[in-house]
């Protein structure tokens, strides 16, 4: 006779294959363990080399006018700031005393012209009577060595008068060259110094020159763009937002710095209109040179590494490790070298997870 199992002992492996058939449906799926990346492919294009670095602007002329006379300043006949041409007049200095020199000087001429007149007439007249011995030779001798000395005298008489006429025209101050006036500090009334007394500062700034400095690896580029003509500089504001003109490599210096390796250039620029003030720090950036048929990836696609720079490329759904060679950069683009890279895609901006094998899945940006 079979005994019947309490109904409870039934009920134990029912209840343990509804938990284990539960379990199964709620299993959590398998996690996806690849790190998404975004890539570019590599393709071949010409890429300008700039290098961005400090300048300064530069007045192409400069001149502080200093008075060539002492006098009391007649006459201020600018202003500060003022935009000036050459030969426009500046300041006029009292010309009272020099032209009464003038005068003077003018009227000792004359006495002494009259006085050679007299004397040359002498030596005519003694001339034919010294061979009829009406007169003695000494007598011929003396008037010739006065009508000599009346000579000499004339002619030292028109020195000082070319002279005072050139401190009368110096009591008129014109402008050397075209340019911007500086700030003035003297009034009508004041006694100038000559040679001492700072009037102004005139600056030409158009056109105006940018200096700045590259280290010494773009000596050989600098020297190219001299002799081709073609060492072409953007000058932006300091903090490189605002483009502020386009110029021209026009000398380097002829000394490198061995203090910082660098060599010194100058730029010339038309300032039109007139942007750049002397002085002035600007940001400039120098187009060394251009690459043509070069490989051509994003700057945050490029690596670097203990043994140099090197890119990411996919392969089977993992990251592979090349090194290339760095060329150059333009802003956001590089160039490298390497022809076994064109075509293929290589990851940009890897993430720091990132390491040759680590499995990867592309993703759109």
């Amino acid at each position: 006779m079979m005994r019947s199992l309490p109904a409870k002992s039934l009920l134990l492996p029912v209840a343990a294959a509804l938990i284990l058939a539960g379990c199964a449906q709620h299993k959590p799926p398998h996690k996806n363990t690849a790190l998404p990346v975004e890539t570019t492919t590599v393709q071949t294009g010409n890429l300008p080399i700039v290098v961005n670095t400090l300048g300064q602007a530069v007045a192409s002329h400069s001149v502080t006018i200093t008075p060539q006379v002492s006098g009391i300043l007649q006459k201020v006949a600018v202003h500060s700031g003022q935009v000036v041409q050459k030969g426009q007049l500046l300041f006029q200095i009292n010309p009272a005393t020099p032209a009464a020199q003038v005068a003077e000087d003018q009227a000792n001429l004359q006495g002494e012209i009259a006085q050679q007149q007299y004397d040359d007439a002498q030596v005519k007249a003694y001339a034919p009577l010294l061979s009829k011995d009406y007169v003695t030779r000494q007598t011929v001798q003396q008037a010739q060595a006065q009508a000599n000395t009346a000579g000499a005298t004339v002619a030292a008489d028109q020195a000082a008068l070319q002279a005072a006429r050139i401190t009368l025209a110096e009591t008129r101050i014109a402008a050397p060259i075209s340019g911007s006036v500086g700030i003035l500090s003297l009034k009508s009334g004041n006694l100038v110094t000559a040679n001492s007394t700072a009037l102004v500062t005139i600056n030409q700034i158009q056109p105006i020159y940018v200096q700045f400095s590259l280290p010494e690896a773009y000596l050989d580029d600098l020297h190219t763009a001299i002799s081709n003509h073609s060492g072409k500089i953007e000058v932006w504001d300091e903090n490189h937002q605002t483009r502020i003109g386009t110029g021209t490599v026009t000398v380097i210096d002829n000394t490198v710095n061995t203090a910082s390796a660098t060599v010194t250039a100058r730029a010339t620029l038309s300032n039109q209109p007139a942007r750049l003030w002397p002085g002035e720090y600007v940001q400039v950036d120098f187009t060394a040179r251009e690459l043509r048929h070069a490989l051509i990836i994003p700057a945050t696609a490029l690596q670097q590494g203990v043994s140099g720079p090197y890119v990411y490329t996919i392969k089977k759904d993992k990251a592979i490790m090349q090194t290339v060679q760095f060329l150059g950069q333009n802003g956001k683009q590089v160039a490298i070298a390497g022809s076994h890279l064109l075509g293929e895609r290589v990851i940009v901006g890897a993430p720091t997870r990132l390491h040759p094998g680590s499995e990867v899945r592309v993703i759109k940006p």
